[in-house]
């Protein structure tokens, strides 16, 4: 289900779009529509719909239909008590959002992991080293053939080692995406999730790399070097690339691309909405940035352990100011006028 929150106001209208269209009565021609009209009206609204329709899929597989249509039918319990059963459970699914927010669910199994606001660094078997960024995740496989590092998610700096002349085995980076064949080299890898709108992304991997080269191949071809990919692309020291859907397109490389490992977020011309969504990843609960100012270009450093001090720099970098409902939900707005 969708995890992040939306406004009291939202759903307290979800909820009562939820006792006047899905009771026991169903709902008229003249409800459908309308509740259609009122959830295309913003993305909250969905969003909102949605969470309650899992709630009420958890309440049917404790209990069965029965469980969920006792919280919905109306002629036996006032709308009162009906919001108030919806807000438990409400409160509940959030409850387990939330902790899905400090560390991912679908990461637990992984065999290294961060937590938001946490990094890591690992020594493998063969010496080599990796930094892992805020939730991220990694399954190591060394075999006979291949030294196999596949990314789950997040983000990971690789820098091989030397240590053993003898090592002849390949060292691949993996991700639904493809794999990057170190060739004696330091780089990083940022697999991008899916809907991360603020940053302009619809899921994919990039590979920016900072010392010698790596061979990136598109999903399609193996990862073996031993077999022939005619898609096979050689990423030269200062570059960077990204594969998604099949395709590798260049796109500017970074020299700082690794900077989150002495715990800094540098930015350089960047939007203020992409600037806010990397620090999102380091900080538990909500934080968003008004639609107003997400375009501000931002240039600076900023602390990654520190975020509150980070978005007390952004306001002194561009004309914002932040706005703390709670220390779990903060948003940048467009400066006040004095």
């Amino acid at each position: 289900m969708d995890t992040l929150p939306v406004s009291a106001a939202v759903l307290d209208a979800a909820i009562g779009w939820q006792l006047r269209c899905v009771g026991d009565a169903g709902a008229s021609a003249a409800d459908t529509q309308a509740l259609n009209d009122w959830l295309a009206a913003h993305p909250d609204h969905a969003r909102a719909w949605r969470q309650l329709g899992e709630i009420h899929h958890q309440l049917s597989a404790v209990g069965g239909p029965s469980a969920r249509a006792a919280v919905l039918r109306r002629t036996r319990a006032p709308a009162r008590a009906v919001r108030a059963a919806l807000g438990v459970a409400l409160a509940v699914t959030c409850g387990a959002a939330m902790l899905n927010h400090f560390q991912p669910v679908s990461q637990l199994l992984a065999d290294h992991h961060t937590g938001t606001g946490e990094r890591r660094t690992i020594v493998l078997a063969d010496q080599t080293v990796l930094h892992l960024n805020t939730r991220s995740a990694v399954d190591i496989a060394f075999n006979k053939d291949m030294r196999e590092v596949r990314l789950r998610a997040g983000e990971v700096a690789v820098e091989t080692s030397h240590a053993n002349p003898a090592e002849q085995r390949p060292l691949v980076v993996v991700t639904e995406d493809g794999s990057l064949r170190a060739l004696g080299t330091r780089f990083v890898v940022r697999r991008w999730a899916r809907g991360e709108s603020a940053t302009g992304k619809d899921g994919g991997t990039e590979v920016t790399v900072l010392q010698s080269a790596v061979a990136a191949r598109p999903a399609r071809c193996a990862i073996t070097p031993v077999e022939l990919c005619t898609s096979e692309r050689i990423v030269p020291n200062g570059q960077a690339l990204r594969l998604h859907g099949g395709q590798m397109e260049s796109i500017t490389a970074r020299t700082d691309a690794d900077a989150w490992k002495d715990g800094m977020l540098v930015v350089d011309n960047q939007p203020l909405a992409e600037v806010v969504a990397t620090l999102a990843r380091h900080r538990p609960g909500h934080l968003g940035v008004d639609p107003a100012i997400a375009g501000l270009r931002v240039t600076g450093t900023l602390p990654l352990a520190d975020t509150d001090q980070a978005l007390l720099a952004l306001t002194a970098a561009v004309p914002v100011d932040v706005a703390y409902i709670t220390r779990w939900w903060v948003t940048l707005q467009p400066r006040a006028a004095k």
